[in-house]
């Protein structure tokens, strides 16, 4: 590829906040298998041969490609192919030597523009003591970003109708789908200030859903309407201290807790000494400026980590959805 291709690229990159298209999503003639019921999501097991694990270009092409589905069972799925993947990383290569990408992969958050309701305050792996805290009033920022899942896990409103969540959350990584995928934005308890909002679209990488790769453990769920037209600012990780909020399943039912601490990073994980438990996969990782820089995704007796997000996991994740607006 020549210089004057990735000077393209970067020019693509800069004017649009990421790269021009990769996925065009074609349906499938299979029709998709559900697991049904709420609180079924299970957190997948990491192992550190895993985490340090390097791809070929032949390889990340092949896990990038993604796969999605409808509430009625119909499938896509959108194949990455080598050329414009080794184009992207290559323009993504030269931002990041220039120290540009923080800027140029990040996007704004916006405040919520309907109000329902009233506030109220209401009244696992956990690493040593348990320092989580629960947060009682969850209609303020930047609580008002994240909600539950019924299948029993945490996202992030990263625009008006897109979740960002685990990939674990929405598929089992055995090319099974989870069907219990509406979202509850800010419950606390039985109190839903905005009700709750059912799911059009859920996406997620190849190698998650087929391969149960966690380190491609990233996926979005498309809602049918925005709650409350509010959404988190999100972007690249570039260290710091961070805070994991959501809805642990060892806590009373639906409420939701914090902690924060210092953060450590691989090429493909962030990774912290926060308590968390199993309810809280699919959590926005957020930096003190309460924008999301990863999602939770694993726990240990050790470290919790979760998956981080670089500038190609930024285009992917704006890519699609571009895909499913």
């Amino acid at each position: 590829m020549n210089k004057s291709h990735i000077f393209l690229s970067l020019v693509v990159l800069s004017g649009a906040s990421h790269a021009a298209p990769l996925y065009n999503f074609v349906e499938i003639d299979q029709t998709a298998s559900f697991i049904s019921g709420h609180n079924v999501a299970k957190q997948p097991v990491v192992n550190d041969a895993a985490v340090r694990k390097e791809y070929t270009l032949m390889e990340r092409t092949a896990s990038l490609s993604a796969v999605s589905v409808t509430p009625d069972g119909r499938q896509y799925i959108a194949e990455v192919d080598q050329e414009s993947l080794s184009l992207l990383e290559q323009a993504i290569a030269i931002i990041e030597s220039h120290g540009l990408d923080s800027r140029i992969f990040s996007s704004k958050g916006q405040a919520p523009t309907m109000i329902r309701g009233e506030e109220q305050l209401l009244p696992t792996v956990v690493i040593g003591t348990d320092d989580r805290v629960q947060i009682t009033n969850t209609v303020q920022n930047p609580h008002w970003y994240n909600g539950r899942i019924d299948v029993g896990c945490t996202g992030t409103l990263i625009t008006a109708k897109h979740v960002l969540t685990a990939g674990h959350c929405v598929s089992d990584g055995s090319g099974n789908w989870y069907s219990s995928l509406d979202f509850t934005v800010a419950q606390s308890g039985n109190y839903e200030p905005w009700g709750s909002e059912s799911w059009t679209n859920a996406v997620t990488t190849s190698a998650w859903h087929n391969n149960s790769d966690t380190n491609y453990d990233y996926a979005i769920i498309v809602l049918a309407e925005p709650p409350h037209n509010g959404y988190s600012g999100w972007g690249v990780y570039s260290g710091g201290t961070h805070s994991v909020t959501g809805y642990p399943g060892d806590k009373p039912f639906a409420t939701m807790w914090t902690d924060s601490g210092s953060t450590s990073s691989s090429t493909y994980r962030v990774c912290y000494t926060l308590d968390t438990a199993g309810g809280q996969s699919g959590s926005g990782i957020k930096d003190t400026s309460n924008s999301v820089r990863g999602i939770h995704t694993t726990g240990s007796s050790s470290q919790n980590c979760g998956t981080r997000i670089t500038s190609s996991v930024y285009n992917t994740l704006q890519d699609w959805i571009e895909n499913y607006p």
